[in-house]
């Protein structure tokens, strides 16, 4: 499986519990797809770059989560048919994300480090 992150923007206007509805039904799909959520973060209501529909403020989410490419199909024609929904985009997660988030390096990645620390000394000998 694949890591992926969806951004998702909403119309602001929505009730809370609407808000909490599309993040539960987009939760759902990525389980039926036999997907993992990695996580929701909700980002709040905030001014968006450009009109979308007319609005000039949406509410952000990022759902991140491991799955396949038909499991993002689905999510984005989901996305694509609710008309709550003003924006969207998914992305394929970097695949060093992992390791920024806290995890331990492994050995290779130590000794590429110390290898171009003992680089970056050199140059500055010179």
């Amino acid at each position: 499986m694949k890591a992926y992150e969806t951004v998702f923007i909403t119309d602001p206007d929505i009730p809370e519990e609407d808000l909490d509805k599309i993040t539960e039904r987009l939760t759902g799909i990525v389980d039926n797809f036999n997907g993992k959520i990695i996580g929701v973060t909700k980002w709040g209501k905030k001014k968006l770059a450009y009109r979308i529909k007319k609005r000039t403020k949406g509410y952000y989410f990022v759902l991140n989560y491991l799955g396949n490419r038909d499991l993002t199909t689905e999510l984005e024609r989901v996305l694509k048919l609710d008309d709550r929904i003003i924006k969207y985009l998914t992305l394929k997660a970097d695949e060093d994300a992992e390791l920024d988030s806290g995890e331990e390096k492994g050995p290779e990645q130590e000794e590429k480090t110390e290898d171009m620390d003992t680089q970056n000394e050199d140059i500055k000998g010179e």
